[in-house]
């Protein structure tokens, strides 16, 4: 319970996608940023993470809120 809770309020704060799988299959299969890894996910080069990393909290929130998550919807089932 505690972890739909959170997921719900990262989205309404706009920090995070509700569909975090449709998310990072989106950033896999569409965008090509990241690969999946065993059951996780990497970024497909070092100098990616690094720029994603160092991107002041407000430029990547409104990245990571407002831009990829509407499109990772699209075309994705809710898990």
């Amino acid at each position: 319970v505690r972890h739909y809770v959170l997921r719900w309020r990262l989205k309404r704060e706009g920090l995070a996608p509700l569909d975090y799988s449709g998310f990072l299959d989106y950033a896999c299969d569409r965008l090509g940023f990241l690969e999946r890894v065993g059951g996780g996910y990497m970024f497909i080069h070092r100098m990616l993470l690094e720029y994603f990393a160092a991107l002041p909290d407000a430029q990547a929130q409104s990245i990571s809120a407002a831009q990829a998550p509407q499109r990772a919807t699209e075309g994705t089932a809710i898990k």
